[in-house]
């Protein structure tokens, strides 16, 4: 390197002298050559010098720098390379760890739907012991009943009745019904022949015989005997106005006949009046009914009355069905033609129905019922006793 540095100082110094002192360049030159070429000679004869180790150094420093960027070149590829592979092994992580979340709702969707589905089945569970246990409840009272004994069905069949007759007399006030049961389970317990219910039929015969002596109208009779009258009341006749007088007026109060010469003129004036017309006197209690709307509303009234009648049959209510059955007669008597045979008629049927006792004293039927009960108690009692020792033999049996 020093070398090619002074030959090209010798060139610049060349280039720069001028053309007298070529000469002596030339022959410098020529000096330098065979100085150069004695140099080189010693140099490999010596061997290497001085100046060529700078070079050397900096031949190994320049190896050693190419060394480290070369390393650093592949350290930089090596962990680009290691960034890279860790940038997909996070994006894997991450996709993973994404699975695992869907998959973990998934599996708590699972989990929900699961306990959904074990409440149902809980409640399905609990609603089939409940049917069971009916079910096995249903079958034990079905086993009881298939175990029953002939005198037990008997029993029931009296129990039955003695509580149709009670109701027949408590709700209905139906006596005919009353007795025709008390009767059926009098001839149910006759074909027992059982002496321990003797008591029972001999109450029964005193209940039949005390509803036998009650005497108790005929509901249904009286209410078709009141809708027959109210058919032909608008055909019955009316009074005349002299016949209604004379029926209203008592017999303190019908007036002496006044000969003429002892009449005034008062009296001559009221005789031409009522020759002329009806007349109404309030304070003796005399109305005439000659127009169209009075009867009229005479016959609504008697119509009223016969309905109320009827309602209150129906109801067992004896004060009212006397008091409207009075307030009818009354007015049949009254205003209506007594004479004709339809009206006679009616106020016989009425006079009829205000005889008779619609609500009896009717005799307390639940005698009979409590002994056949204590009797069914006693029989349940027995029969339990009897299975009970029957279990002790056969556990005693097992043994």
């Amino acid at each position: 390197m020093p070398d090619n540095k002074k030959s090209n100082s010798d060139k610049k110094e060349v280039m720069v002298t001028k053309p007298e002192a070529r000469e002596e360049t030339a022959e410098k030159k020529a000096s330098n050559v065979a100085d150069d070429s004695k140099a080189n000679k010693s140099q490999k004869k010596a061997g290497p010098n001085k100046e060529n180790k700078p070079s050397a150094l900096n031949r190994i420093t320049l190896l050693l720098v190419l060394i480290l960027l070369i390393a650093g070149i592949a350290a930089s590829v090596f962990f680009y390379q290691q960034q890279l592979k860790q940038k997909q092994f996070l994006e894997q992580q991450t996709r993973r760890v994404n699975n695992m979340q869907s998959q973990l709702a998934e599996l708590g969707q699972d989990v929900s739907r699961a306990s959904q589905l074990g409440a149902k089945h809980t409640q399905q569970l609990s609603q089939l012991t409940e049917q069971a246990l009916s079910t096995q409840a249903i079958s034990q009272q079905a086993i009881e009943i298939v175990n029953r004994s002939q005198r037990d069905w008997a029993l029931s069949e009296v129990d039955y009745l003695l509580r149709m007759a009670h109701r027949r007399v408590e709700v209905a006030r139906d006596v005919g019904g009353a007795i025709a049961a008390l009767k059926g389970a009098d001839e149910r317990i006759k074909e027992l022949a059982d002496l321990n219910l003797f008591k029972i039929r001999k109450q029964l015969a005193k209940d039949i015989a005390d509803l036998n002596a009650i005497h108790q109208a005929d509901v249904n009779g009286i209410s078709l005997s009141i809708d027959g009258m109210l058919v032909y009341i608008s055909d019955l006749p009316f009074k005349s106005v002299k016949e209604e007088i004379k029926t209203q007026l008592s017999e303190d109060e019908v007036p002496e006949p006044v000969a003429e010469e002892d009449r005034s003129f008062v009296d001559s004036v009221v005789e031409t009046v009522k020759k002329i017309g009806d007349i109404k006197v309030h304070q003796r209690s005399i109305e005439a009914a000659s127009s169209l709307e009075q009867q009229s509303q005479i016959e609504q009234l008697l119509r009223t009355y016969l309905l109320s009648s009827r309602l209150a049959a129906l109801r067992f209510n004896q004060t009212q069905f006397l008091r409207e059955i009075q307030q009818a007669s009354e007015i049949l008597r009254l205003h209506y033609d007594v004479t004709d045979n339809r009206v006679e008629q009616l106020q016989k049927t009425l006079n009829d129905l205000s005889a008779l006792q619609l609500n009896p004293d009717l005799p307390e039927l639940t005698k009979a019922w409590n002994m056949l009960q204590k009797e069914i108690n006693k029989s349940e009692v027995d029969k339990e006793a009897g299975s009970t020792a029957d279990k002790e033999v056969m556990q005693e049996a097992i043994k």
